[in-house]
């Protein structure tokens, strides 16, 4: 199978927000309870989180087009409420004020990746308005600029093109989503994006894979990008022959990335034979969009679900499909079957989901009497399915239309998915175009000029000399240690009056290169580096508390024989603990001066210890090898 498949990796830049000074994000939602964004300036004065709520329309681009997946956001009508922290959020965040000059360093990190890709960055910025109204910006827009285009990634397969390179606004963070409402908190609102798009030259997951990673990585070597769990995103555009481009968003971890494609190259070959099976039996003909209010059999039905629904006045609204029995429930994927993607087309419209034929519908606490007289009202005849929804009266025949248009598409529709934890997708909305782009107002354009080229070539050579630097400092330990070691960030505060003698990126990098330098013992400083600090941070040690003076000190200490191999976690926990303490004063704290030379010695003939004895006994003060060399050398043989 000929498979077509492009990447765009969305990788969040260090620092403060992109047309504002605000940081980001928090985890404060807690506060206040404010009605309207006026009042928000109140509560950033008052320290108080604010909450207010907004109604999001359509726009046109600037062409005058429409885009199809705006208007079917735009039908569901929803409600969305915000909280705005104020430790991350201003009135830009709100909509309440124009956006602020764009922030250069991260324009400036931008730039840098354009260099290192050998792009070829644009003559002037122009920010333009990407339409978004599903809540996640309080505008209804992102703000998004083309930096960049052309240039490569070397991969394993070889060199990767790259279409173009953005500098965009993060979205809000959602907090809760219903069928007519939705809540966000604006912490992570305007967080400025790198997004890189790759020309659609990828020919396997497994290719996709190792790109995203060699993206990824030259990212994370510049020190300018965040870390951590969705600091990183990555969207695959996929396609088959016969099939359609599809967009899946939002595959945050890198290990199912093949695994995403390899399952959406299945989905499109099954649904291109259902699709060609249901041609088949229809003769070509077209589904009716018939729709058939079916509330007043279902009036006094046992029901849980359609009970409370129909509570709220709501309607149930049925479809037949003609000739569809035993097609609704036919497998696409683990767990996904072609009835589940009907039920994301009547989701995408505002529905909670759908009920067709092909399930048990007992489960449901429908009675066979009603099931029958369903089946009577949308005229059933042998070998027909159906499909009904539950709702609001104009959603539900919002959302059976839905359904009704994707049954009669024949093939692969172009659309945009979310990605899942185990690698399935599901139908989000349709495939956006250049109908949802227009310009950006408030934001004047921004020449590139030849300084700001300038700096992000010096920066580029910088980097260059820093991993020259940085694969001398590693070449004294093993791969695995080395993989890991370059990985480690987070681990450690960074204490800016620290001089290091490497220009390595991380505080990880410079304590290590600080302490071998002065001799401490590479493979065990590596481990502690990685290993033991990743082990203390599980287990709620605040790591952070320790900078690279303190490491180096600590490894240095090691080297000196204050403390065994065996008592570092300890004496590491106990320095996290207490910011003030030096690693002997910690190891003195804790009594684990290390046993050796005429100590161990002694200690060895006096209590007459086997090696299996002595480190029972002396396990976190005594390094075994030291141990087992004395005890050979007072062996009778």
């Amino acid at each position: 199978m000929e498979l077509k498949c492009g990447l765009e990796i969305h990788q969040r830049i260090a620092g403060r927000k992109l047309f504002c000074d605000c940081d980001g994000p928090s985890s404060s939602n807690e506060g206040g309870h404010f009605k309207n964004g006026a009042v928000l300036q109140q509560a950033v004065a008052s320290g108080t989180p604010a909450e207010f709520s907004r109604h999001l329309h359509a726009v046109q681009s600037e062409l005058g087009e429409s885009d199809s997946a705006v208007r079917l956001e735009a039908s569901r009508n929803r409600a969305f409420g915000y909280v705005a922290p104020r430790q991350s959020c201003c009135l830009v965040e709100a909509d309440d004020e124009p956006p602020h000059r764009i922030n250069r360093e991260a324009l400036g990190a931008v730039l840098l990746f354009c260099r290192l890709l050998s792009s070829q960055t644009v003559d002037v910025l122009h920010v333009m308005r990407k339409n978004v109204i599903d809540g996640s910006n309080t505008s209804g827009f992102q703000r998004t600029v083309l930096v960049g285009t052309g240039g490569s990634v070397e991969t394993p397969s070889g060199a990767l093109e790259i279409q173009s390179i953005c500098i965009e606004e993060e979205s809000a963070g959602i907090l809760e989503g219903r069928e007519s409402s939705a809540r966000y908190d604006l912490s992570r609102l305007g967080i400025p994006l790198v997004e890189i798009a790759t020309e659609p030259a990828l020919k396997s997951g497994e290719q996709a894979q190792a790109a995203a990673l060699a993206i990824g990585t030259l990212l994370r070597k510049t020190g300018l990008v965040a870390r951590g769990i969705g600091t990183i995103r990555q969207d695959l555009n996929v396609s088959i022959p016969k099939g359609a481009r599809v967009e899946i968003k939002g595959v945050q971890e890198l290990s199912i990335i093949a695994a995403t494609i390899n399952i959406e190259v299945s989905r499109q070959q099954k649904l291109l034979a259902l699709s060609s099976e249901i041609a088949r039996k229809l003769s070509g003909k077209p589904i009716e969009p018939l729709f058939i209010d079916l509330t007043e059999i279902f009036e006094g039905t046992a029901s849980p679900l359609v009970a409370r629904l129909l509570r709220s006045n709501a309607r149930v609204i049925g479809l037949r499909l003609p000739m569809h029995e035993g097609l609704l429930g036919r497998e696409l994927a683990e767990n996904r079957r072609y009835g589940s993607e009907l039920a994301d087309y009547a989701r995408a419209a505002g529905i909670s989901g759908l009920i067709h034929s092909d399930e048990d519908m007992t489960k449901y606490g429908f009675s066979e009497d009603e099931l029958s007289e369903a089946r009577l009202a949308l005229s059933l005849e042998t070998g027909d399915a159906f499909a009904l929804v539950v709702g609001e009266q104009k959603k539900a025949l919002s959302a059976i239309s839905e359904v009704c248009r994707r049954a009669n598409f024949q093939g692969v529709p172009e659309e945009t998915r979310k990605a899942k934890p185990d690698g399935t997708s599901s139908y989000m909305r349709p495939l956006p175009g250049r109908a949802r782009m227009y310009p950006e107002t408030d934001v004047p354009t921004i020449p590139i000029t030849s300084e700001m080229l300038a700096s992000a070539g010096e920066r580029a050579k910088l980097l260059e000399k820093a991993e020259g630097q940085k694969e001398e400092i590693l070449s004294s330990i093993n791969g695995e240690l080395s993989a890991q070691l370059s990985a480690a960030k987070g681990l450690l505060s960074h204490n800016p009056n620290f001089k290091m003698p490497s220009g390595a990126a991380t505080p990880e990098l410079a304590a290590f290169a600080a302490a071998t330098s002065q001799g401490a013992d590479a493979k065990f400083a590596a481990s502690v580096l990685t290993n033991a600090l990743q082990s203390l941070k599980r287990e709620g040690a605040a790591t952070l508390s320790l900078d690279e003076p303190r490491l180096v000190a600590f490894l240095l200490a090691h080297k000196e024989g204050v403390f065994a191999k065996s008592a570092a976690v300890e004496i590491l926990r106990a320095m996290c603990e207490d910011r003030n303490a030096a690693p002997k004063d910690a190891t003195a704290k804790l009594a684990l001066q290390k046993i050796t030379g005429r100590q161990l010695a002694k200690l060895i003939s006096d209590e007459k210890l086997d090696l299996k004895g002595l480190m029972s006994k002396y396990r976190l003060r005594v390094d075994a090898a030291e141990a087992q060399e004395l005890l050979k050398s007072r062996s009778p043989n």
